[in-house]
């Protein structure tokens, strides 16, 4: 799943710094959004890689595929857990690497040294957390590749209500914006291990990954790491990781 830039809402103000990071990081991203049904069916993984709970929809002409319901550009809601399994980080500051994964999930296990090297290499600048609605005692029990970054037990499902309203005030913001994106409508989809914060990006191939910038969190990288001509590398993440510095020493020279 490859991550698409798309225009943020109007009603969402940014500082300058954030602005030109934005206005820089479409060629990184494709101009593209789809919004994914919520199907039933038993999990797999498809040709492209990713372990869905639903057939793919075409991806767009000329776009990347997409399991989940896109959220480029726009602010995330606060990252609030169930409970943190390795202790919880210090994010202040930091861009955070978000991976919603499953015990299951092949696609998940082979992605885990790509998420471990970039908690390793770059922790100073941003968190890796790997986030789940599974019991904890599914995620303790996980075999394969060992996790090394930051752990969390997403909140349950009772807890969405909050987050679809906060979806409606998002699509509110970006109505009736000539140009603008479309926007995933309707409740929050329910798939089996999915908690609040997963389900508010409408995700539902795994594993999907955003990367939300420091300043308002917002959802500047969306899509699934391995995806074929639009991974997520640690070459893509340095670029990233450079215009965030560059956007923080612009603004201490303003000062």
């Amino acid at each position: 799943m490859e991550g698409r830039a798309l225009s943020r809402p109007q009603g969402a103000m940014m500082a300058q710094p954030i602005t030109v990071m934005l206005g820089i990081l479409p060629c990184v991203f494709s101009i593209t959004c789809l919004s994914a049904a919520e199907q039933t069916g038993a999990p797999a993984c498809d040709p492209s890689g990713v372990c869905t709970a639903a057939r793919p929809p075409a991806a767009p002409a000329g776009g990347k595929q997409l399991w989940a319901a896109s959220r480029a550009f726009t602010d995330a809601p606060p990252l609030e857990v169930q409970k943190w399994v390795s202790g919880k980080p210090e994010m202040e500051g930091k861009f955070l690497v978000i991976e919603f994964w499953r015990t299951w999930c092949g696609a998940c296990k082979r992605m885990t040294p790509l998420m471990n090297t970039l908690h390793k290499k770059y922790g100073d600048e941003l968190v890796v957390i790997g986030l789940t609605g599974e019991q904890e005692e599914k995620v303790l029990a996980n075999k394969g590749p060992k996790k090394e970054y930051c752990l969390a037990l997403d909140r349950p499902q009772a807890d969405a209500g909050t987050l679809n309203a906060q979806r409606s005030t998002l699509n509110a913001q970006g109505a009736g914006v000539a140009g603008g994106p479309d926007q995933a409508e309707g409740t929050i989809p329910t798939t089996e291990g999915q908690g609040a914060y997963e389900a508010y990006f409408g995700v539902w191939g795994w594993p999907h990954v955003i990367i939300l910038e420091p300043q308002h969190r917002t959802v500047i990288w969306e899509g699934f790491p391995g995806l074929k001509g639009y991974e997520l590398t640690e070459a893509k993440v340095e670029k990233i990781l450079a215009l965030g510095r560059a956007a923080s020493d612009k603004k201490a020279g303003k000062r």
